[in-house]
């Protein structure tokens, strides 16, 4: 008699604690549009249901979230907080990159470095860390569990904390069907609920997921993702939870287009708080310079949707771009002004090639964001750093 596998082998993603956010509106799964994703099938319910159980039951109580946050203190403060996010460098000099993102950084409280997003090549995270700490930048690496298994992401943990960076984003990640090497080898040895809670544990008790002890506890503040528009929408703050049971100290959401959507999740989220230790919950927030560039970021990326009417406005815009920064102010003040919401990722589309020209014009249009929402750059905020 053949045993029943677990859900995870069912899953491209090996994922156990899901779903991710790339799952499309009728279902669909991101590797295989055609093919339902494994959590919405009825049939695993069940078993679903115990792999959640089980993984809640043998949590620690999540220890305290990085001290030496500077973004924690921020966050902490009750002042509405901005992260900007860069790419690491498509080359073996990194003085550029290093250069684009100080100008990014002059606009916002922290930079996120992502961790070859979208599954596409990029210079790795750590070095672009060690880069950007040397530059006096305050930074927060994202790390996701496509690329490496557990070993190897303690260990990069360990490394970036050794470098001084006090914040970061623990994600499950694209696969890599997704991206520019479709022909790499996928790891997902773990999703991001389950890293969430070996990072907790490495800074709580200051050991490793295999018991042995390490000589200087990591002190972390972790967050990560959520994604409101994907399936099963019912279910999508029940998994907020679960990570900030794991170990999220805060929570970045996919980026908000529909909003009578995002009142039905934020407002999932604050019932559910309750006695919940407190976390942060931040709303991703694009910045769309066009019609045709909005159509072509709806066809080609996963767990959310513009919809037809943000659309139109676009296409029957005098000045796209104008009308663009409207629509993201506008999502921006209501996130400001929502009970629950900490603060916003501001991720401006500019098609831009090089560093420094695309850096450029990121600043510039995140800070007009800002402006027109009514949060307008502080003077303390200046390459992270919060007086």
């Amino acid at each position: 008699m053949q045993t029943a596998l677990p859900v995870h082998y069912n899953c491209p993603k090996s994922m156990k604690i899901g779903p991710c956010g790339g799952v499309f509106a009728d279902g669909g799964c991101e590797t295989a549009p055609e093919s339902t994703c494994v959590f919405l099938d009825p049939g695993l319910a069940a078993r679903r249901t115990a792999d959640e159980t089980a993984f809640l039951a043998n949590l620690s109580v999540p220890g305290p979230a990085g001290a030496g946050s500077r973004f924690k203190q921020h966050l902490d403060s009750g002042r509405f907080a901005v992260i900007a996010e860069v790419n690491g460098a498509d080359s073996a000099d990194a003085s550029t990159f290093v250069e684009a993102a100080r100008v990014v950084s002059d606009v916002a409280d922290i930079v996120s470095v992502t961790d070859h997003s979208g599954a596409n090549v990029h210079m790795g995270n750590i070095a672009a860390v060690a880069h950007l700490k040397a530059a006096g930048l305050e930074v927060m690496p994202t790390f996701g569990c496509r690329d490496r298994n557990r070993i190897a992401l303690q260990g990069d943990l360990l490394g970036a904390a050794s470098l001084g960076v006090r914040d970061a984003l623990l994600v499950t990640g694209n696969h890599v069907l997704v991206g520019d090497s479709p022909s790499a080898t996928a790891v997902f040895d773990l999703d991001s609920p389950r890293l969430l809670a070996i990072a907790d544990r490495l800074r709580t008790e200051g050991r490793f997921d295999n018991g042995r002890a390490v000589e200087v506890k990591p002190d972390l503040h972790l967050g990560s993702v959520a994604h409101p528009f994907a399936p099963p929408l019912g279910d999508r703050p029940r998994q907020v939870l679960r990570k900030v049971r794991a170990g999220a100290d805060f929570i970045v959401t996919q980026h908000i287009f529909d909003l009578p959507r995002w009142r039905e999740f934020i407002a999932g989220v604050n019932a559910l708080r309750g006695d919940e230790r407190p976390f942060a919950l931040l709303g991703g927030v694009a910045i769309m310079p066009s019609e045709p560039i909005a159509r072509a970021v709806n066809a080609g990326l996963r767990g959310f949707s513009i919809p037809e009417q943000i659309l139109e406005r676009l296409r029957h815009a005098k000045n796209p771009q104008d009308t663009g920064l409207d629509i993201a102010a506008e999502t921006v003040r209501e996130l400001h002004e929502t009970d629950g919401v900490a603060g916003c990722l501001l991720a401006p589309v500019t098609g831009r090639q090089n560093a420094l020209t695309a850096s450029a014009e990121q600043a510039e249009l995140i800070a007009e964001v800002r402006r027109r929402a009514g949060i307008p750059v502080e003077a303390s905020v200046r390459s992270g750093v919060v007086a």
